[in-house]
């Protein structure tokens, strides 16, 4: 009864000064006005005991008896909103307010049901500007009305006045009134105006305080991921969990932040625990088989994506996960075998091309790590036919093209995608290899240094001119201009390796290495780094103990990378330890086929372990592959002397 105890102190002034004078309606005597009142509050009566229909008998017949009273049409109003009867509620609150202009309970009716309106789904401008003059008349009860103030509030984020519902929502925090609802709403208000650290003051702030409610917890946790403070997002998340066990949503979003936090191993407990509670959520199972990958749990995240598949064969998730397994165990055929048949499904049902573009990517990229570029260009032109103005399908296609002697194709390519990206680094880089194929160096290097005037807050663009200087034998140039990056990004990992890798390549291998452990330093785990240092050593003959555990570490982070286990199986090589040389150096040579180095690796254990048939295959292999890195003359030399039997 709180309701009409609330609504009774102006229903009694209303009766007893009654508004009819003041619209120029007929006055009625103090009899009649009583008469009315009773019919008023029986009415209240009625709908109490869930007596509708008297009720609203009752409250037409108060209405009735004073025409000059808004109050008993208010009341009929809210009766009608309750039961849903929205088209009469708005005459009778419209009926109010002709008798009432102030009538506050007509002006909330209104309110609420246009902003009702203004929030579905066909809502449309002129809804929401109803609703809100309503509701901005209705704020004037003796209590704050929270119900008022909240919508008004949503509505004014709805039509882009932040700036006033920040004020409002301010006004309603200093009154202590819903602490969660205003928090958030005002954290809302905040972000639209720029405000973003008072938006996460705002709901820091409710969630130190009582018992905060899920959502706001929730929220929380969502700024902490815009900011990277995966730690902050992880301790949001988990009271958000504890606050409501059952959100899967909450689960999900605590486990991305526990894999961005470095804890994978936590992540996977939630989502175990989520598909414990829910076996069939799909969006669980395909973080839990990213989760397991990241884990280098090959057959777990296998099994995971197998369990996709099977609950939604018409999905593409379930392939995409599978082939990511297939992909990081280097099976780029299976990789294939998975996406080739799920694209085409995919196409016969009309998916799209935001759907398509993952799949495309990964489907182009197993065809290019087989050799096979032509088929990879197929797949990247269906990509750029079906996406015309992407990036990255224009330039793995016209990558795609380099690589198949197509260097004219390249170029056109790279012309017609520049007409969307103009400033693009990816393309001046593709523009100075159809050059350099071409033997215009000069010329590449020119293009590159403009790339790099239009990109020099990218430290990428700084890599790729010095990476050319190097390949130039323009060695000091490549150096001078990664320490001068290193200066602006001091930082950054990238800069570092590839500042190793140009004085490795020149043979200034102390100061290489100081380079490498720079990058160790800030990334103990960066698998490149420890993959390069390691093979240095290894290939040099030093330290060879320090090059096998570099190289583990490498292959911990990345087990099935064909190059870090060419490079672990010649350090054990170098250590005359052939029997623990020959299973990793087998398996780069499979993997990597047409790899000069690993096929030349491989002959050369071969050879010593007294197979020269096989020995001399491998060298061939070499002789036939990318030719990079090797002697062509050397090879030549140990093929001869294995058919002699010369050991």
């Amino acid at each position: 009864m709180l309701h009409h105890c609330v609504r009774l102190v102006g229903v009694i002034g209303v009766f007893t000064f009654a508004g009819a004078a003041l619209l120029g309606a007929q006055p009625v005597d103090e009899a009649t006005q009583a008469q009315a009142y009773r019919l008023f509050m029986v009415g209240l009566h009625l709908e109490d005991e869930g007596d509708l229909d008297g009720a609203i008998d009752a409250l037409r017949g108060a209405a009735a008896l004073d025409p000059g009273a808004g109050e008993p049409l208010a009341a009929l109003a809210e009766l009608y909103s309750r039961s849903s009867r929205v088209e009469e509620a708005i005459a009778a609150a419209t009926n109010a307010i002709e008798r009432e202009s102030d009538n506050l309970t007509a002006r909330r009716i209104l309110g609420l049901i246009y902003a009702s309106a203004a929030s579905s789904r066909d809502g449309t401008p002129e809804e929401a500007a109803e609703a809100i003059t309503h509701l901005e008349q209705a704020r004037g009860t003796i209590l704050p009305d929270l119900q008022v103030e909240l919508t008004l509030a949503r509505l004014y984020l709805r039509t882009d006045q932040a700036a006033r519902a920040a004020d409002l929502l301010e006004e309603v925090r200093r009154g202590g009134l819903g602490a969660g609802q205003t928090a958030l709403l005002l954290s809302r208000a905040y972000e639209q105006l720029g405000r973003a650290d008072d938006a996460l003051a705002a709901l820091e702030a409710a969630a130190a305080s009582g018992r905060p409610s899920f959502r706001v917890l929730e929220r929380l946790g969502r700024l902490y991921e815009r900011r990277g403070r995966w730690d902050d997002a992880v301790g949001a998340y988990r009271r958000a969990v504890a606050r409501n066990v059952r959100s899967a949503n909450a689960r999900r979003r605590l486990a991305n932040a526990l894999v961005a936090s470095g804890d994978a191993a936590g992540a996977r407990e939630v989502l175990e625990e989520l598909i414990r509670m829910r076996p069939r959520d799909v969006e669980g199972l395909y973080l839990l088989s990213e989760v397991e990958l990241e884990l280098n749990n090959f057959d777990a995240a296998e099994s995971t994506a197998r369990q996709l598949i099977d609950i939604e064969p018409d999905s593409l998730r379930g392939p995409a996960a599978l082939s990511r397994v297939f992909e990081r165990r280097r099976e780029f055929r299976r990789v294939i075998e998975t996406l080739e048949p799920a694209i085409e499904a995919a196409r016969r049902r009309d998916a799209t091309a935001r759907q398509l573009a993952g799949l495309f990517g990964r489907l182009g990229y197993a065809h290019e790590q087989l050799g096979d570029f032509g088929r990879a260009a197929e797949v990247y032109e269906d990509a750029v036919a079906m996406m015309p103005s992407s990036l990255a399908f224009g330039v793995r296609l016209a990558q795609t093209y380099l690589n198949s002697d197509r260097p004219a194709d390249a170029m056109r390519v790279v012309e017609r995608v520049r007409a969307n990206h103009p400033d693009s680094l990816a393309l001046f880089r593709l523009e100075a290899m159809v050059l350099g194929a071409e033997g215009a160096l000069d010329e590449a290097a020119s293009v590159l240094e403009r790339a790099l005037e239009a990109n020099r807050s990218q430290p990428i663009a700084y890599v790729v001119l010095a990476d050319h200087y190097s390949r130039q034998d323009r060695v000091d140039e490549a150096v001078a201009l990664l320490e001068s990056a290193l200066e602006r990004f001091p930082a950054d990992e990238s800069v570092l390796f590839q500042l190793g890798a140009v004085l490795e390549q020149h043979d200034r291998f102390a100061d290489a290495e100081r380079a490498f452990r720079a990058v160790l330093d800030s990334d103990p785990d960066h698998a490149p780094a420890l993959n390069y240092l390691g093979y240095m050593l290894a290939d040099r003959g030093i330290r060879l103990q320090e090059s096998v555990s570099l190289l583990k570490r490498a292959i911990a982070v990345d087990p099935h990378n064909g190059s870090y286990l060419d490079s672990l199986g010649w350090a054990y090589f170098k250590l005359d330890r052939l029997d623990l040389a020959e299973p990793p150096l087998r398996a780069a040579s499979d993997q990597l086929p047409g790899n000069s180095v690993v096929q030349d690796h491989l002959g050369d254990l071969l050879h010593r372990l007294g197979q020269p048939a096989e020995a001399i295959r491998a060298w061939e292999r070499a002789l036939a592959g990318d030719g990079d890195e090797i002697n062509p003359a050397a090879i030549e030399r140990k093929i001869d002397d294995a058919r002699r039997g010369r050991r």
